[in-house]
Order: C-alpha cells, then structure tokens, then sequence
C-alpha cells in the first residue's frame, strides 16, 4: 500500500535501484564462474594437474598421468630406436598414434593403446620389484647417485642448446607434467631395480652334474653342426638340384678338401662356411638328412624349391672344451681416403706400428703385466684397453676367425702372436698375448646361463601374477595429444 502513496518520480527511481541490483548479481556470479573456468584451465595445464591426483593404482601404489606419461614415452623411444629408420615403416609420424593400427594387434587396436598397455606393464613390474628391492635393503649407492647428475647435467645442456628450460626439455621428451623432480625419482628407482635384478639373476648356483645334465636334456639348441655348403638358384637354363648334384658327382671321396675343389671347379666360387645348431640344421634341411646321419664327412644335397644347396658335414661341436683368456693390443688401419676399402699401404702402416709395440714389450720386463700397461697405452680396442687388454672366457666364433684361430690353437701361457683380423667395423692387427686356458667348460657356461634365465624368468612371471592395474578417471588424460 505504502508503494502506491510514492510519486511516478520516485517509482521509477525505485524501480530502476532494483535493475541495478540484480544486474550487479548477475555480474558477480559470471565473474566468479569466470574465475571458476580460468582455474580449471590453469590447473590443467599445471604440473599439479599432472602430479597431484593418481592416474593408475597398483598394489597400493598410486601414479599420476606424469608417471604413466613417462613410461609411454620411454617406451616409445624405445621402440623407434630400435627399428631405427624403419620405424616409419610402422608409425607415421604425422598422423596421431590413436589414429594408427599397431601391427602388434591383430583386432586393430592402436599404437596409443599399446604404448598405454605397455606403460602399464612397466609400471607393475616396477612397483613389484622396487618394494622387493627396498625389502632386501638395496639403496641408491653413490655411484648411482652421480649417475643420475650426469644424466640430468646432459639434459640441462640440451635443454640450453634447443631453447628449453630444464624442465620444459623434460616434459617435452617425457610427456606432460615430468620435471627434473620425477626423473630423478624415476631414475633411482630403476638403478636400484637393475641392480636388485641383476643380483637375482647372478644369485643362481648349479652343480656340475646339474649343468651337465641340462646341456644334455638341451643339446639340440646348443650343439653345432659344422657345414660347408653352396647353394645355387634355379634359373631358366639350370636346373638347380641337377646342379648340386654334379658337384658331388665331381668328389673323388668325401672329404672336405674334395668339396672345396668340386665346388670352386664347377662354380668358380669358394663354398660358405657356417654352422648351425642340431635343431636350425634339421630345420633347415630334413628330409634330406636324418639325425643320425650327421657326422663329419657325410655329403649331400637338398632342394628348396626355387634353390638346392651341396652340403658337406665337417664335424659337430659339442662345446664340451674350456673357454680362454688372454690379451691384446688392437691397432686398427687407417681408411685415409674413406673409400670403405683398406689398401695394403694402410694395412701395413697398422702392423708396422704393432711390430714396433711388440719389440718395447720385448725390449722391457715382457710380462704379463707389462703387456697389459702396453694395452691401455696404444690399444684401439676401447672395450678391453682399460683392463690391460684382457677377455676372459673366450669362446669359439666369438672372435673375428683369425684372433680366434689363434686362442684356440694350443697355445702355453705367455705365448705372443701378431694377427690381422677384419670384420665391418674396422679392420687392423692384433698383438696377442695368451694367457690360460683353464677357463670353464663351455658347455657348463652355455647350460649355466639356460638354468639362470629359466629360473630369473619364473621369478619375474611368479613376482608380478595376479597383480592388477586400476585406472581412475585421470587415466583419460595419459598423453593426450597422441
């Protein structure tokens, strides 16, 4: 009643405080919901999006989409390194990953969705094995520790070199919300996880009966057959297995000498010389050969559709000899030209030099020792150099065929030769210096090494069945721009 006593002046004065009013409250709640989407963008794009809330659950372990992020990156690069430039083949790299097959699914899953499932994977194992590590009381050593810094100090200078910050080179190679704090805490774990594993994997012990028998309960994968073998192709005015066969027609009696000659006499080319083990041998050609018939000196020949091969057994390898140590000093040939090719000028600079290393060892005390202070002077053998030159547990076919030759031609302690040895590294001569024979057994070591990683795999499969992953809702934004 009192409103209808006001004047139109005043009404409308009332009437227009009240529009003002209420458009101030509009205002207000567009600003505050205005506020409320700026917020959510700033933490989505914050490192506390990506590390404060769990991604993945395990065994009462929580990982955040950094941590999912860094396993499907690092699995990731991985896999493109080791394909190297044939990756591309598989991935393109201008097409989103969640838009592309993975050839490793035969139902069309994604190469997004493998990365995924494999981070997964890692992030179990690595979840098991670092609780068993710490049980067993491994810490991160010093020396682990400053491999870490190394690490981190090489990053940081490629993160200057490419225009990043430090962290901003990790989130960009590790994925979203990965930071010089996550790496570090990744990498510890994995160096204290290696060095648990490794020490699981060494911690294995047989008797000698127990290496024997289970070299002989395998053999098939462990003993070789030694073979001389050419193989021709069929063409249209040769009949390949007409072929082979003439060369065996050509052999006066079996003998390795007689094969070598029939086949340089009828092909004009030298024969291959291999070996397999039992198993790829009769893979390759049963049903021209039966097991009992491989002994040294058998001779055959075998077609295989579009070829046939002549073959010629030089004997088995049943690996039962000692494996051996010795030194070396490795001079490598100088390829001036880089045309790929060694001249016999470039070869012989390379053995003048190891004659002349070979006659100050002379010269001096001519131990063992001091062949080994020669070794980490002149050698070009970066693997060995630091240790005096030393191999130990040499066995057969380890070596390019000339250095093996010679470690395996009775040699006494502190005996010397000079060989050239080749192979598509380099090529260069080797001063060598024997040091025993009394290594172990290489069929125990070949059988020691199936027992551990028969026995390390269980352990890995037994340590990690039956645990299980759980996604949370944060698990949709695991590298989400791929």
């Amino acid at each position: 009643m009192a409103e209808s006593k006001l004047n139109p002046r005043e009404r409308a004065r009332l009437e227009e405080q009240e529009k003002k009013k209420k458009a101030r409250k509009k205002y207000i709640w567009i600003g505050l919901a205005a506020l409320l989407v700026l917020a959510v963008i700033l933490f989505v794009n914050s490192s506390l999006f990506y590390n404060g809330v769990p991604a993945l659950k395990v065994d009462g372990t929580n990982y955040t989409v950094a941590d999912v992020n860094y396993e499907y990156q690092k699995g990731y690069m991985q896999f493109t390194q080791s394909y190297g430039d044939y990756v591309s083949m598989f991935i393109d790299p201008s097409k989103p990953l969640s838009e592309q097959a993975s050839m490793f699914d035969a139902d069309g899953g994604t190469w997004d969705e493998y990365f995924k499932n494999l981070a997964e994977e890692n992030l179990i194992e690595k979840t098991i094995f670092y609780k068993n590590a710490l049980e067993a009381g491994y810490k991160l050593t010093d020396e682990e520790a400053e491999e870490i810094d190394s690490t981190i100090s090489n990053y940081n200078l490629y993160a200057g070199l490419y225009g990043y910050t430090l962290d901003g080179y990790l989130a960009a190679n590790y994925g979203a919300g990965n930071s010089e704090k996550t790496i570090r805490e990744h990498m510890a774990k994995e160096l204290i996880i290696e060095r648990y594993l490794q020490d699981v994997y060494n911690g294995y012990e047989y008797s000698d009966q127990e290496l024997d028998e289970y070299y002989a309960e395998n053999a098939d994968v462990y003993d070789r057959v030694k073979v001389l073998y050419y193989n021709m192709s069929d063409t249209d005015d040769v009949d390949s297995a007409d072929a082979v066969q003439s060369i065996v027609d050509l052999m006066a009696e079996p003998t390795e000498e007689e094969f070598r000659s029939a086949v340089l006499g009828f092909t004009g080319n030298e024969a291959t010389e291999t070996s397999y083990t039992r198993s790829s041998f009769m893979s390759l050609f049963g049903g021209s050969i039966t097991e009992d018939q491989i002994a040294e000196g058998f001779v055959f020949t075998h077609d295989a559709d579009t070829s046939a091969y002549a073959v010629y057994i030089r004997g088995v390898e049943d690996n039962n000899y000692n494996t051996v140590s010795v030194r070396h000093i490795l001079i490598k040939a100088n390829d001036e030209d880089g045309d790929g090719v060694y001249s016999d000028e470039e070869k012989d600079a390379a053995l003048n030099r190891i004659i002349e290393i070979q006659q100050e060892w002379q010269d001096g005390v001519a131990t063992e020792e001091s062949f080994g202070g020669l070794a980490i002077l002149y050698s070009d053998d970066a693997g060995s150099a630091a240790e005096g030159g030393l191999y130990e547990g040499i066995y057969k076919g380890q070596m390019v065929s000339e250095f093996d030759a010679f470690c395996f031609d009775k040699h006494s302690h502190g005996d010397t030769g000079i060989v050239y040895g080749e192979s598509s590294s380099y090529a260069g001569y080797h001063l060598i210096y024997f040091v025993s024979a009394d290594g172990q057994l290489y069929s125990r070591m070949l059988a020691e090494n199936g027992m551990r990683s028969d026995a390390y795999n269980e352990y890995l499969a037994a340590a990690t069945e039956g645990v299980e992953a759980r996604h949370t809702f944060m698990w949709r934004y695991v590298m989400k721009d791929k």
